[in-house]
């Protein structure tokens, strides 16, 4: 008997195991998907929670920032006295907050450990602060804008920082 001719038990034999094995599915050509569902579904699950990670960073810093230009309203024409104080109060408050070996420091040396920190120019008020704060004088209008003007700067590079320059530039 040759091989070639098998018997017909061994054909039918054959057939139930080809019936049998069809049933089980090897899966998509490598060609076809080359990442497994799963893995790609976690992905995307990273990368989203990243994505609102950084949305909600960004948001909390600009929150921020939006609360430091509201607690410090544009100089009023009159009673710009007040308004310094008020100014005064509110970098003080930070720089504590911030900075805690700051509270020793007063006047002249306050003001330029303060333009120290950011593109400000508060140093240029040294001779007049005292006097203003204490004093009887009050700033002109303009002065209290362009202080006012330091503060904002003050508060984008401490609050934003490389987000508004991100190459280190004023």
């Amino acid at each position: 008997m040759t091989m070639d001719a098998a018997p017909p038990f061994t054909a039918s034999i054959t057939q139930q195991i080809a019936q049998q094995i069809r049933d089980i599915h090897p899966g998509p050509p490598l060609e076809a998907g080359w990442l497994d569902p799963r893995l790609g579904a976690l992905l995307l699950l990273t990368l989203t929670l990243l994505l609102i990670a950084a949305l909600a960073w960004l948001g909390r810093r600009l929150w921020r920032y939006w609360e430091w230009r509201q607690a410090l309203a544009a100089p009023p024409a009159s009673d710009r006295r007040l308004w310094l104080g008020q100014l005064h109060d509110r970098l003080r408050q930070e720089g504590l907050r911030r900075w805690p070996a700051s509270r020793s420091l007063q006047g002249a040396e306050w003001l330029a450990w303060l333009d120290s920190q950011g593109p400000t120019d508060f140093q240029r008020w040294q001779h007049h602060w005292d006097e203003w704060l204490y004093g009887h004088r009050q700033p002109s209008h303009a002065q209290c804008q362009a202080l006012h003007a330091d503060y904002l700067r003050l508060g984008r590079q401490l609050l934003l920082g490389r987000l508004v320059h991100p190459r280190g530039t004023p």
